[in-house]
């Protein structure tokens, strides 16, 4: 009889301890998007590599959002910049614009930007200004190319240049706990000018056979 009940104190005493640990629970790992960002091309003959990682360069996406009121379509450009910290040299590709109604939506659905960029991919588009993306025709998507050089200037291109070429191939479109995004890779050829103080007129120099992988981000 007593060995049965120091048995049972035993079973209890383990019945006690064990319910009283506490057992870590590993939360399952999180997926993150791939993001990588690299521009390769030649400006004005100089062949020019800008890579993630290296001398602090990355990829910066933003929106430019224009709300419109009463039945005209609101505009939303995706802009997409490789640039560092530490460098002046960088490059930013301009997309737009989308349209939808902000009336229903405060911006585009996810799977509007993904049929957004999904169309627009693996085919030409022209070459437009920034003003023209804004107040353009519902039809017209377009391209701006903007490049800032050692020196800081600016220089964008220009929708009246003929033989512009911009092509969009969308990697992937995925989504994680820091956004949605759409992961692409440009190729283009295209002028970009700034206006010369010292010649009094805007002045031009060629970048071509250039090829840009960056991300938008919704």
């Amino acid at each position: 009889m007593i060995k049965f009940i120091l048995g049972l104190s035993v079973v209890f005493t383990v019945f006690i301890f064990s319910s009283c640990i506490k057992h870590e629970v590993i939360p399952p790992p999180t997926s993150t998007v791939d993001l990588n960002c690299s521009f390769i091309g030649y400006v004005n003959g100089t062949q020019t590599e800008l890579t993630q990682n290296v001398l602090g360069y990355n990829a910066f996406p933003t929106n430019d959002k224009y709300i419109y009121a009463g039945t005209v379509l609101s505009r939303m450009l995706y802009i997409s910049e490789i640039r560092s910290i530490y460098q002046p040299q960088s490059f930013k590709l301009i997309l737009g614009s989308q349209l939808w109604d902000a009336a229903v939506a405060t911006e585009p659905t996810l799977s509007m930007f993904n049929d957004f960029h999904s169309t627009n991919s693996g085919i030409s588009l022209p070459f437009k200004d920034y003003a023209t993306m804004v107040n353009a025709n519902p039809s017209v998507v377009g391209v701006q190319v903007e490049y800032k050089d050692n020196n800081g200037v600016v220089w964008k291109s220009k929708e009246t240049d003929p033989g512009q070429i911009a092509n969009f191939t969308i990697l992937d479109q995925a989504s994680d706990n820091t956004g949605d995004y759409s992961i692409f890779e440009c190729s283009f050829s295209c002028l970009v000018w700034t206006y010369d103080v010292q010649l009094g007129q805007d002045v031009s120099i060629p970048i071509t056979n250039s090829k840009f992988r960056g991300w938008f981000r919704r």
